[in-house]
């Protein structure tokens, strides 16, 4: 599976996020082609090889030609729908834009269709943003990371004024979608609304570099010089599978082991009406989480209490929270990002005199090897046939042959 991983550690704007896809051996003739499907004109489009702080790195030049409108969010929308763009393209633009929207109509008490759209929507933010979506596509790429935001302060000129650093709008988007963020000793602006707004939008998650095969790095170059190199990496990798070195003679080299960045969330509670746990797990499954289960503690005074952990794609863990914060007494939940491992698994249909039987097999045979019939096809068959549950596992195990993985 393809991964593309945003190193953000001097920031990240619309021009460095989209010169870093840019960099990763893709053709900007490719890109200008997708972007004339859009139904917009005056503007001129390249790039140029630069040094920050003594790194190269790809810089993405927007010249605007021609006098623009002023554009809302539904003038906005409608230019993206009447594209020829591919539907993939059109909903990653939309979200980045409906996320900008959400944050300074939040700020300026307005409704989002009356955000007046001034440096956000501008061309070169237009550009930005579908040209990103558009080079996500290009690339292959469906599942992306993105590290801690640093944060600059002090003020930018805008067309509302002067304003606080870092952005309130930028500010909005990261606490919408509770991106970590941390302050720089740096009088500038390092993350931009649109800068945030594409990551927010886009990412999964947003931790430490996640277990990958790195395959490609791209260096976008932001406008400014700092005191280090403003530049943005992507990653480009694999994160499907890592290989195992072998720690004896009896594991073959070449066994591949599948991984995938989850998050754990836990919370301690000691004053909730039992009753209501079920109602929660049934909560957090129906939002999506991955596992949800409750183990005994002792908390401080010697109190009996419920430690509730969560599993979860880094995509939905801030939804998740929301609901331990809704539907329990917790005051807060911990949240940490790990790597799931597990074997690759296939399931194998198991014919029986009552009717068919999944079996779960993990691992190639004989080196890691488990096996399990499905809970659910078994018990169905035991409710409908009056037969005991453990005689139908007991036929399904006797009858598979580990071998060829086939049942006899």
């Amino acid at each position: 599976m393809e991964v593309l991983y945003f190193d953000c550690s001097a920031g990240a704007a619309g021009d460095m996020i989209l010169s870093s896809l840019l960099d990763l051996d893709l053709d900007l003739d490719q890109l200008k082609a997708a972007l004339t499907l859009l139904p917009l004109e005056g503007y001129a489009i390249e790039t140029v090889i630069t040094k920050k702080n003594g790194f190269r790195a790809l810089q993405l030049i927007i010249t605007v030609t021609e006098k623009q409108p002023p554009r809302h969010l539904p003038e906005i929308t409608n230019m993206i729908r009447s594209s020829k763009l591919s539907p993939g393209v059109q909903e990653k633009s939309l979200a980045v834009f409906q996320t900008l929207a959400r944050a300074e109509a939040k700020v300026h008490g307005i409704s989002e269709d009356h955000v007046h759209f001034h440096e956000i929507g501008a061309v070169d933010s237009i550009l930005d943003i579908v040209g990103s979506a558009a080079a996500l596509e290009m690339l292959g790429i469906h599942t992306i990371y993105a590290s801690p935001l640093p944060l600059g302060s002090g003020w930018a000129k805008t067309s509302h004024g002067r304003i606080p650093l870092p952005a309130p709008a930028t500010m909005e988007i990261i606490k919408d979608h509770s991106i970590p963020c941390y302050g720089l000793p740096l009088q500038e602006e390092t993350v931009t609304p649109t800068g945030a707004a594409i990551l927010g939008a886009l990412c999964s998650g947003f931790s430490a570099l996640p277990p990958m095969i790195v395959e490609k790095i791209g260096y976008g170059a932001g406008s400014r010089d700092f005191d280090y190199p403003n530049i943005i990496r992507s990653f480009q990798g694999r994160t499907s599978s890592s290989k195992l070195e072998p720690h004896n003679s009896n594991i073959p080299s070449d066994e591949s082991l599948l991984s995938e960045p989850v998050e754990i969330i836990e919370a301690n509670i000691d004053d909730l009406n039992p009753e209501i746990y079920d109602h929660v797990m049934e909560c957090l499954f129906s939002c999506g989480a991955l596992d949800v289960y409750f183990t005994p503690i002792q908390m401080k005074k010697n109190r009996p209490a419920v430690k509730i952990t969560i599993l979860a794609n880094p995509r939905i863990s801030h939804q998740l929270g929301q609901i331990l914060l809704r539907e329990t007494t917790t005051l807060g939940y911990r949240r940490q990002s790990v790597e799931k491992i597990m074997l690759p698994r296939k399931h194998v249909p198991v014919e029986t005199p009552w009717g068919t039987v999944r079996v779960k097999v993990a691992g190639p045979y004989p080196d890691y090897y488990n096996m399990a019939p499905e809970y659910e096809d078994c018990l169905s068959i035991a409710r409908e046939k009056g037969i005991p549950l453990k005689q139908i596992y007991h036929y399904v195990l006797t009858r598979f042959n580990v071998t060829t993985q086939e049942s006899e």
